[in-house]
C-alpha cells in the first residue's frame, strides 16, 4: 500500500533479500508516498530501488485509461461491487482505491514482469484481479497474512482461489482461509524472516547482571501493543532492582499516557524513551539488553519480526499469546509465553532468569539457533523464488 513504512521494516527486508539474490524488482504502491520516503530509502539501503506511488498525475492518466478502456474499467468495477455487495465499508475504500490500482495494472501492462505479487493480499487484490483477468501469463501471487485475515476485505478471498500461488507466514491462519472457502492445500507457508545482523563493539552481557538487568520493549506506542503492561511488569522488577534499565523504542499517539503512567509508578529515572530508531540502531539495543519484552494485544499480531531480532541478538524474550507465537517460540526452551495481560507470571519468569544463569544462557542460546535455523530472510525469500520459478515453469 505504501513503501517504505516506519512500521515495516520486514517488507524492505524481503525487498533486499530478493535483490540480494538476483531478482529485478519494482515495488507500486496504492497510496501516496510517505513524507519520510527520501530518509527511510537511504537508511535502508534501497538505492536504484524502483519504487512508484498514486500521484495527482497518476489520477489524470487513469482517468484517460478507463476513457480508453472502458471494458477493463466496467469488468473491475463489476468485481468489486459483487464481492463487496455486503459491505458497504469495504466498498466505499475501493472506488476510492480504484483509480491507483488501474493506474498501477497500466504500469503492468507495459512492463510486462515475470511475476506480480501482492504483498498485502487486501486492497491489492483489486489489481491481482485486473492482471488475472486481462494479462494471464503474468504469474500472480498473493500475501495473506494476519493484517489482511483481520481487514476482511471481500475481494481478497475471491481473488485468493484464482491466483497461481497463495502465502502466508503461519500455520496458525490456515484454519481462517479454509474456513473462508479457500483450499489450504496448495497454500504456501513461508515464514517472515529477518536479518541476521552480528553486532560488533558493544558492551553485551554474556550473562545476566542481576544488579542493574537491561530491559527492552519495541513497538508502535498504540495502546494495543500492551506497552502499558511491559512498565506495570517493569515496576515489579525495578522494585527488586533499583539498578535496573527499561528502554522504549518506537512513537505514537499512546506517548503521553505511557509518560504519566511512569510517573505515577515512580520509574522516571530508569525508564528511557528512544523514539523511532533504524533498525541497525534497535539491533545495537536489543545486543545490549538482557530482556525483550512484547505484551502485545493487538488483535493482527502474528510473529512479529522485532521478536525474531531480540532473539537473535540473545535476549530473553517474555511475550503474549497470540495466534501463531508457538511455531517461533518453544515456551520455556526458546522463551516465554504469557497470558495477555498477565503481569505476575511475565515478572515471575524474569526473576527465574535473573536467580538462574544457567537458565538464562540456555534459553537465550536455543533462541538464537532457531532463527539461524528457521527464520532468516535469505532464506525464506530463495523459497519464494523457487515457487515463482515453480509457477512460470508451468
Amino acid at each position: 500500500m505504501q513503501f517504505p513504512v516506519p512500521s515495516e521494516t520486514f517488507a524492505s527486508l524481503d525487498v533486499e533479500a530478493l535483490r540480494e539474490q538476483g531478482v529485478k524488482v519494482s515495488v507500486r504502491c496504492m497510496r501516496f508516498k510517505h513524507p519520510l520516503f527520501s530518509e527511510m530509502m537511504k537508511d535502508r539501503k534501497h538505492q536504484g530501488l524502483e519504487v512508484s506511488h498514486f500521484s495527482l498525475s497518476r489520477l489524470f492518466f487513469s482517468i484517460l485509461f478507463v476513457i480508453r478502456h472502458p471494458v477493463i474499467a466496467a469488468s473491475l468495477f463489476s468485481w468489486v461491487t459483487l464481492n463487496c455487495i455486503k459491505s458497504p465499508k469495504h466498498f466505499i475504500k475501493s472506488v476510492v482505491l480504484l483509480p491507483s490500482a488501474i493506474s498501477i495494472f497500466n504500469n503492468i501492462n507495459k512492463d510486462r514482469p515475470d511475476v506480480v505479487h501482492l504483498f498485502w493480499g487486501h486492497y491489492p487484490a483489486m489489481v491481482g484481479y485486473l492482471v488475472k483477468r486481462f494479462i494471464p501469463n503474468i504469474v500472480v501471487s498473493q500475501f495473506l497474512g494476519a493484517h489482511d485475515l483481520v481487514t476482511n476485505y471481500p475481494c481478497s478471498i475471491s481473488l485468493a482461489k484464482e491466483v497461481d500461488k497463495l502465502f502466508t507466514h503461519s500455520h496458525s491462519n490456515l484454519a481462517t482461509l479454509s474456513k473462508a472457502g479457500v483450499d489450504t492445500k496448495g497454500i504456501e507457508v513461508v515464514f517472515r524472516g529477518t536479518k541476521l545482523i552480528n553486532v560488533e563493539n558493544v558492551n553485551r552481557k554474556d550473562m545476566c547482571d542481576d544488579n542493574h538487568p537491561v530491559f527492552l520493549t519495541a513497538s508502535r506506542l498504540i495502546e494495543e501493543k500492551g506497552v502499558d503492561d511491559v512498565l506495570r511488569v517493569y515496576e515489579k522488577v525495578a522494585a527488586l532492582y533499583p539498578k535496573s534499565k527499561l528502554i522504549i523504542a518506537g512513537d505514537g499517539p499512546y506517548r503521553d499516557k505511557l509518560e504519566k503512567l511512569i510517573s505515577e509508578i515512580g520509574c522516571e529515572g530508569s525508564v528511557d524513551f528512544i523514539g523511532h530508531v533504524s533498525q541497525p540502531e534497535l539491533i545495537k539495543e536489543m545486543a545490549k539488553a538482557n530482556f525483550f519484552l512484547l505484551m502485545s494485544r493487538y488483535p493482527s499480531e502474528r510473529l512479529p519480526n522485532v521478536v525474531k531480532e531480540a532473539m537473535y541478538q540473545q535476549c530473553v524474550v517474555i511475550t503474549t499469546e497470540t495466534h501463531g507465537i508457538r511455531e517461533l517460540i518453544e515456551h520455556e526452551v526458546e522463551g516465554f509465553i504469557v497470558k495477555k495481560n498477565d503481569i505476575d507470571e511475565a515478572y515471575k519468569l524474569i526473576s527465574q532468569c535473573i536467580d538462574s544463569p544457567q537458565r538464562y544462557v540456555s534459553t537465550t542460546t536455543a533462541a538464537k539457533k532457531k532463527i539461524e535455523e528457521n527464520f532468516n530472510v535469505n532464506k525464506t525469500m530463495a523459497r519464494y523464488i523457487d515457487v515463482w520459478f515453480e509457477c512460470l515453469n508451468k
